[in-house]
């Protein structure tokens, strides 16, 4: 009976959230209203049928509303099948979902936004970009900091956009994923540390400011959140275009 009550309690949950009351659901899926009381309570199950039926109500799985805790890989198979007839901006829009469900991620954007306006997460878990319908971009941050180690080694494009030096002093300042704070910053010592001894410091570091990548603050220097950002996507960039194992290209429209 216990299990039962699970269950009865999930069509509740659900008929509520969707501002039904007992007798419309029970319209919906040819029963009664006491039938449906009935299931809510624990006291009877809905047949096979009707229980794939409300699946499609509520929008869930029949293994949800059967408490079968399989774990979420165990709905690829349904969403690879989905996949197949979903246009790219449904594809998008469901992974903006996934993104915005997910513990770390980004938020929601706020209602009436436009739907091109690039929602961020830079934290300790990675980069998320949303733009709804346009834009779903997950980085981890294993994979960044691989991007940002194979930056340092080598410079490829689109890093060759950027003049050796701007990006040795992009680099040096650019903070561990774990450790993003607002006051942070490298002082002037340690900066010239990190730096080559050829380079010339005050020269580069005044252009660096001057580009609006760098600022000067209490304790030294720091890159500003858009610099942050940029030389971050930049990896990414670097990463994904130079060290891909394939890359699939569609000519024309997809069918």
């Amino acid at each position: 009976m216990a299990e039962l009550g699970k269950i009865g309690v999930k069509i509740a949950q659900l008929r509520r959230s969707r501002g039904l009351t007992q007798e419309e659901l029970g319209k919906h899926v040819s029963v009664s209203a006491q039938a449906v009381s009935k299931w809510e309570k624990g006291d009877s199950l809905p047949d096979l049928s009707i229980i794939v039926e409300l699946a499609d109500i509520f929008d869930c799985s029949t293994d949800y509303l059967l408490g079968r805790k399989g774990g979420l890989r165990s709905l690829l198979p349904q969403i690879r099948e989905a996949f197949v007839n979903m246009t790219i901006e449904d594809k998008i829009g469901f992974l903006g979902d996934i993104i915005t469900a997910a513990e770390v991620s980004i938020l929601a954007p706020p209602v009436g936004a436009h739907p091109s306006m690039v929602h961020i997460h830079l934290g300790p878990a990675g980069i998320g970009l949303w733009a709804k319908d346009r834009l779903v971009c997950i980085a981890t941050t294993t994979f960044l900091n691989e991007a940002v180690e194979t930056l340092e080694k080598e410079a490829e494009f689109p890093l060759t956009l950027l003049p050796d030096e701007i990006r040795l002093v992009l680099l040096a300042l650019l903070r561990d994923m774990d450790d993003l704070k607002p006051d942070y910053a490298v002082d002037e010592k340690t900066l010239q540390s990190l730096l080559p001894n050829t380079l010339n410091f005050d020269h580069i570091l005044v252009k660096c400011i001057e580009l609006g990548f760098v600022d000067r603050v209490r304790g030294g220097y720091r890159l500003n959140f858009k610099a942050d950002l940029a030389v971050r996507l930049l990896a990414i960039l670097h990463q994904t275009i130079n060290k891909q194992g394939t890359m699939n290209v569609t000519v024309g429209k997809p069918k």
